[in-house]
């Protein structure tokens, strides 16, 4: 069930996304604002655990940039997760907005943004210990202009409250050093992104303090269409453990109380027109109950659909 405040906040985002699209269609060629849409889907299957079964997301983002001097981006998530008891699944929504400023000082020989992410997760866990979370994560990220060479730094702070049965709140400090690096005339991206994850309550965060994890990411560009014109391939791998982790990069909390220690997946990107994409992921993810010595594996499948309006 969406809390009231919530649903008020959703449809003040919705309704700035439709206005983006609408400004930007109507103004054609001479608009200075540029917006994309991202139409998601993820299906996933846990493996060797006797409480989760499936989980089930939907989503949207829309973007809109600003020329080259930044933007913001809308978007919002439900996910549906089922359990293999007779427990009561669990529904969720997540709101999320991001804006950014771009700036090209002159010794810089490249361009810094200053980017501001905000999420809000409301669900209807019985145990109360994954709803209500607020997410404020703020991030410098420096691109050079030959676009072989990236870094940027991000924290956040996410605030969970009370649960019933450990009443006391939790706040999860992160840090995300990252480093990208462009190779063999821009055909070849590699990401490298550190987790460094600090729980204020180790209680309710499966008795950790801190936790470190490092995920990899590469992105070769074929030089001709591949299968049925596949634009370029992925390749993910993380290895460590991370808990209660935020990804910038696909603006999602993983509010999930259990540890992640590890996952992989594969990926491939269409380009069926200049306007749109179609993006398919396959990957596997380990996770682990310390309070009751359970370790289980979640494969999923996800899906988004990209379109430029102009």
């Amino acid at each position: 069930m969406i809390h009231s405040p919530l649903m008020l906040r959703l449809s003040a985002l919705v309704f700035l996304s439709v206005g983006f699209m609408a400004a930007a269609h109507g103004q054609g060629s001479s608009t200075r604002w540029f917006v994309r849409t991202d139409l998601q889907g993820l299906a996933s299957v846990f493996s060797g655990t006797e409480q989760r079964d499936t989980l089930q997301n939907v989503g949207f983002f829309v973007r809109a940039d600003y020329l080259e001097r930044g933007g913001i981006t809308v978007g919002y998530n439900r996910t549906n997760l089922d359990f293999q008891s007779a427990t009561e699944g669990i529904t969720q929504d997540n709101l999320f907005l991001s804006g950014r400023w771009n700036t090209t000082p002159d010794w810089a020989s490249g361009r810094f943004t200053l980017r501001l992410d905000g999420h809000a997760v409301s669900n209807d866990d019985a145990t109360g210990g994954t709803d209500d979370v607020t997410v404020f994560a703020p991030q410098l990220s420096y691109l050079n202009f030959e676009e072989t060479f990236y870094f940027d730094i991000g924290l956040s702070r996410s605030s969970y409250g009370s649960g019933l049965s450990i009443p006391s709140s939790l706040d999860v400090d992160q840090v995300t050093p990252t480093l990208g690096f462009g190779t063999s005339e821009q055909r070849d991206w590699l990401q490298l992104r550190a987790y460094l994850i600090s729980p204020s309550n180790p209680e309710r965060a499966q008795n950790q303090k801190d936790t470190a994890a490092l995920e990899v990411k590469w992105t070769h560009w074929l030089a001709r269409p591949g299968f049925l014109g596949v634009n370029n391939l992925r390749l993910s791998l993380l290895g460590g453990d991370r808990i209660y982790a935020v990804d910038p990069d696909a603006g999602t909390v993983y509010n999930l109380t259990d540890l992640q220690t590890g996952g992989a997946s594969i990926g491939a990107e269409w380009v069926p027109s200049e306007r749109n994409r179609v993006l398919l992921i396959f990957g596997v993810e380990e996770y682990e109950d310390n309070l009751v010595g359970d370790k289980y594996r979640n494969g999923f499948l996800y899906l988004n659909l990209t379109h430029q309006w102009n």
